[in-house]
């Protein structure tokens, strides 16, 4: 344990000289001042598809050769191209985050940033974009789909409906890390004449760096030299990788417990609440990749009274992947429902209503630039990350219990108000 503390130590000193490094760079970042970095729609689809775009005002049809050259698509005409959204309509071509189509030939691409797949009753999402395009007249082996995430992450199988594989709609799985980044990297060449264009990549660049968590090469190779500089180091290494899966199979089983406590401590009695096997399928089996929705998809019912069940989770919420709350219709009384769903649409954050429940995000959730965001397949994010540390757990938790009590008072009180 003492090399350990003394090896970690030193990867502390790394990591402050290289963060008081970007810390000392220009920050500014035109993309983020406008928009939170992880908007889908309004930032990432939208910008890519006017750099793909050879009749967006930047006049580069290179843009989109750079492209298709890396996502492998040969033989793609470009005189008759059109690319959705466009500079000047921003609006998608039927909710399809990107389509680039020319008169024989579709390239669908479905933008995943934290999000899950919106799938409806009788039909997957991308089952349905692929269905849509084929009744416009294009052949199946004409239409070609890209499921785009910052790491690689596959779609659900239900998604795919009756396709049930990526391959049967001549798809592929590409990431801001390498394909984007690689490509993005080219159009710069290509910028020489045209500086607030190249700017603007670069701080579109600089932003894929910092969501993809794509550290500076010098500072990956100093932490290998670090780890390779004594056996000791190499063991230490090797012990926390060996670990580090157990690590966050404890903070993750932690917090359900501690906060079903913390429920129980209010008069709340806990109904259900995650199994090991939820847990052990997030550490162990890396389902974060490999699309296993469904064994991520858990959490904890507690009844406030004989006619009110609510729920905090972890799976989909907004079509995001993160920890929201919230009831079920069939485990409230008819009264409560209009309670809840005017005071849940007066809440600042994303509320989400269906035929069968009322859910949000907890406040805490849009704060990501303080890493509050807690996200349990991902332990890269440091609101996940922190976890492990028991006061800021014991922090976190109290955040959710709170925000809970204070709408549920408000429910529960909402008529004699």
């Amino acid at each position: 344990m003492e090399q350990l503390k003394s090896f970690l130590s030193k990867m502390s000193i790394i990591e402050y000289k290289y963060r008081t490094l970007e810390e000392s760079r220009e920050q500014f970042n035109i993309f983020t001042v406008l928009h939170k970095e992880n908007e889908e729609r309004c930032l990432h689809s939208r910008f890519i598809s006017v750099l793909l775009s050879p009749n967006s005002t930047h006049k580069k049809e290179i843009f989109l050769q750079y492209f298709l050259k890396i996502i492998g698509i040969t033989d793609f005409e470009t005189n008759s191209i059109i690319v959705y959204p466009t500079e000047w309509n921003k609006s998608e071509y039927s909710n399809i985050d990107i389509l680039i189509k020319n008169d024989k030939k579709a390239i669908i691409i479905e933008n995943k940033i934290f999000a899950g797949d919106s799938n409806h009753e009788d039909r997957g999402q991308l089952e349905g974009y692929f269905d849509l395009i084929h009744s416009e007249g294009f052949l199946k082996e004409n239409i070609f789909v890209f499921y785009l995430t910052l790491d690689g992450l596959e779609p659900s199988p239900k998604s795919l409906g009756k396709y049930e594989v990526l391959e049967n709609i001549n798809g592929k799985i590409i990431d801001y890390e390498h394909e984007i980044h690689d490509w993005l990297n080219l159009c710069i060449k290509e910028c020489s004449d045209q500086p607030f264009l190249r700017e603007s990549i670069l701080q579109y660049i600089n932003l894929i760096k910092r969501m993809t968590n794509n550290i500076d090469i010098k500072e990956r190779l100093e932490i290998r030299d670090l780890i390779a500089s004594s056996d000791e180091n190499m063991k230490s290494a090797k012990l926390l990788i060996e670990n580090f899966i157990h690590i966050k199979w404890h903070t993750i089983y932690d917090f359900w417990n501690e906060l079903a406590d913390a429920l129980n401590k209010l008069g709340y009695v806990i109904i259900e609440k995650p199994t090991e096997k939820n847990i052990t399928y997030i550490t162990h089996n890396d389902t974060y990749k490999k699309g296993y929705y469904n064994y991520f998809d858990f959490g904890l019912y507690f009844r406030i009274s004989d006619n009110f069940i609510a729920y905090v989770w972890n799976g989909t919420a907004q079509s995001e992947y993160c920890l929201f709350w919230g009831v079920r219709k069939q485990d409230v009384s008819q009264e409560y429902h209009t309670r809840i769903e005017r005071i849940f649409k007066k809440s600042k954050t994303t509320f989400n209503e269906s035929n069968e429940e009322y859910s949000k995000w907890f406040d805490f959730e849009d704060n990501y630039k303080d890493g509050e965001c807690i996200y349990f397949q991902n332990f890269f994010e440091w609101g996940t990350y922190n976890l492990i540390n028991n006061s800021y757990r014991a922090k976190m938790i109290n955040k959710i219990v709170c925000e809970i009590q204070k709408y549920i008072s408000e429910i529960l009180s909402y008529e004699t108000r």
